[in-house]
């Protein structure tokens, strides 16, 4: 528009109706802001001193330089353009054009030469955009000019989009579902994932603002993922089953919405965070257990074949990327503490921490051009909050917060006389058991080992705790005798993920779920009798059609549990015979949510999106009572004390996360 009317204004109103339909939804003042910008980066132009493109305050536009004196200082006009050019003019222009790529190239060589002297510029670091809320999930654009990235603030939630130089991020979708952004190859459009109501719908949207169109929907993996194809023909993401939770890459052809699935995981297994290489080859992604806590980086030809692994840590991951040369893959780990950035040869070799990036460290972006890398840098505080009740179905008073210290906290639990509080926390770095006196005071260290610990249960005279721990790729049941004995190792089942211990009312039994191969996760129980070391029994399946997370019922009669694979909670007799689901709630992934009582459970729901509520399920009524409803997230667990006078429960206290975007990276 501006090359076709030089040196006269071209409106932003012009430029609107040409560039958006009149329904379409976008900032347009930001969205022709960014364009702009653009054009004028291109054109290696200045908006304080244009040579180009003139910026008329509240008008518009103008282009200033005149097109024909552009070309000529390109390229000779005649020889570009004019086919009655003399052969002699010809002939001078080719002599002319050739010593000019002979100086070029004796230039450029003396240039490399001369760079390779100098010491690297320093690395400069510095927050992208600095909004309020929640920033997670950078993808750079083709060009390394601006980094999209999902934004949480309420009503301002959404997927946005920033250059990297300044001005106001453009935000390009409303609402607080969407995440995970990735830009098509030709820089006009941003793919994305919307969490649904029991789907996850995948989107693109216009680069600079416009009409969503919604492409597949899918089952809602536990991690979700999204990358576009360097050629622009394919997108990969993350697909899941919704019985089994393993999950997979897939390829979604865009010209004719086939499907190809890229990797297969392993029974219990799950695949995440694809990550296409700049030539498009491979594909970089995560493997991990169902457990969600034993991952590692691996790589796989576009084309499919044999996923190559390239490290061998078992711990978390928090994103895959590559280098813009292809050579090394970049990712985000605690395996040196807390989270951080390393990087590991595509070919295989050691990982390398990266220099210049801060800590903690996730989600990390490098741009192909201009030597970018973002990241996301998120720091938090979990709170163990108290609800003080007046009957089960009622509260008395507000919540209170009990325990408050740095780091996450997770899956709280009452000791057998209410006198203590164990729970899991990285305060220390890696996920271990704490305790803490029923008053929220006295905190201590249960564990110290070098990998993941939690879901910890009392033993029913307090003497003895049970957790999971991730020493390699599956999880293992250990007991540690309070308060300072030594974890030992309980026999399960070889070769599966054990986890969620629980024990029976006498103290005889110790119940855990195991998974191994395509079976869902199953309850079995092993005898335990203390000592050092423990003697227990071997391992005695308990259920045939699934179970996560065993309580018995304070009489005795029943074993109520929960199921990965669906919703609610069941039971069955102890003494055998058929099971029976008696509640819906809670959600098959969220199957720690929920404690027994004698009247009913307790449990966390999501139904208000985005609060949650802690409520109780009456079994004499089949009635279900709220008890609080949460401006703040709720994390995971529920306990209650004993005697029922109080329930404890786990929220976000603050949550604050940037795009750190790192300038002169190598």
């Amino acid at each position: 528009m501006l090359l076709e009317r030089p040196g006269e204004i071209v409106t932003r109103e012009e430029m609107r109706k040409e560039l958006w339909p009149a329904d379409t939804f976008v900032d347009f003042d930001h969205g022709l802001n960014s364009a702009v910008a653009r054009l004028r980066e291109a054109l290696d132009d200045s908006a304080d001193e244009p040579q180009f493109i003139e910026t008329v305050p509240r008008q518009g536009y103008r282009f200033i330089a005149h097109p024909e004196m552009v070309a000529s200082s390109i390229v000779p006009a005649a020889a570009s353009s004019d086919l009655s050019v003399s052969p002699a003019a010809r002939a001078r222009w080719s002599a002319w054009l050739t010593a000019l790529i002979i100086l070029a190239s004796f230039g450029v060589g003396r240039l490399i030469t001369h760079h390779r002297e100098r010491p690297l510029p320093s690395v400069e670091l510095a927050p992208l955009a600095g909004m309020r809320g929640y920033e997670a999930d950078p993808s750079f654009s083709p060009d390394g000019s601006q980094v999209a990235f999902d934004q949480y603030d309420g009503e301002n939630s959404g997927i946005y989009t920033a250059l990297v130089d300044g001005e106001k991020p453009l935000q390009l979708t409303k609402n607080q579902a969407d995440c995970c952004p990735a830009w098509s190859p030709d820089h006009r459009q941003v793919a994305f994932l919307r969490f649904l109501p029991h789907e996850l719908g995948l989107y693109i949207v216009p680069a600079l603002g416009g009409t969503e169109r919604r492409l597949y929907t899918m089952p809602p993996p536990l991690t979700p993922g999204l990358a576009w194809s360097p050629d622009g023909h394919s997108l990969a993401f993350v697909e899941s089953s919704r019985s089994s939770g393993e999950s997979w890459i897939t390829l979604l052809l865009l010209s004719d919405s086939t499907r190809r699935q890229l990797t297969f995981p392993p029974h219990e297994a799950r695949d995440a965070g694809p990550a296409f290489s700049p030539d498009g080859s491979q594909v970089a992604f995560v493997r991990g257990t169902i457990a969600g806590v034993a991952f590692d980086v691996f790589v796989v030809p576009t084309v499919g074949g044999e996923a190559k692994r390239l490290t061998f840590d078992n711990c978390p991951n928090f994103g895959v990327t590559w280098t813009a040369d292809g050579r090394d893959i970049v990712f985000a780990s605690p395996r040196g503490g807390q989270s951080s950035l390393w990087r590991v040869p595509a070919s295989g070799g050691a990982p390398q921490p990266v220099a210049g990036a801060g800590s903690p460290a996730k989600q990390p972006s490098i741009a192909r051009e201009g030597n970018l890398l973002a990241y996301r840098q998120a720091v938090g505080k979990d709170d163990i909050a108290r609800i003080s009740l007046a009957d089960p179905a009622r509260s008395q008073g507000p919540p209170t917060v009990l325990i408050s210290e740095k780091g996450s906290k997770l899956r709280p639990r009452f000791s057998p006389d209410g006198s203590k509080i164990a729970f899991e926390s990285d305060r220390l770095g890696s996920g271990g058991i704490w305790i803490c006196d029923s008053t929220g005071g006295n905190c201590a260290q249960a564990t110290s080992l070098h990998g993941t610990a939690g879901t910890t249960a009392w033993s029913p005279d307090g003497r003895f705790l049970a957790f999971e721990f991730h020493p390699g790729e599956q999880a293992e049941i250990y007991v540690v005798e309070l308060p300072n004995g030594v974890p030992q190792l309980i026999r399960t089942i070889p070769g599966a993920d054990n986890l969620a211990p629980s024990w029976s009312r006498d103290g005889k039994w110790i119940y855990f779920s195991s998974k191994k191969g395509d079976a869902p996760f199953q309850l079995w129980k092993v005898g335990f009798k203390g000592g050092a070391p423990a003697q227990v029994s071997a391992p005695v399946q308990v259920t045939r059609t699934g179970g996560l997370g065993a309580v018995e019922s304070s009489d005795g009669r029943f074993l109520y549990y929960s199921k990965y694979e669906t919703v609610g909670v069941w039971r069955m007799p102890l003494g055998g015979g058929d099971e029976t689901r008696i509640f819906d709630q809670p959600v098959g992934p969220f199957w720690f949510n929920w404690t027994l009582s004698e009247k009913g459970i307790y449990f966390v729901s999501d139904a208000e999106f985005p609060h949650r509520t802690v409520n109780f399920f009456d079994f004499a009524t089949h009635k279900v009572a709220q008890l609080v409803r949460a401006d703040k997230p709720l994390g995971w667990g529920l306990t209650l004390a004993p005697g029922g006078k109080s329930l404890l429960y786990v929220q976000t206290e603050f949550e604050e996360s940037d795009i750190m975007l790192v300038k002169n990276f190598h």
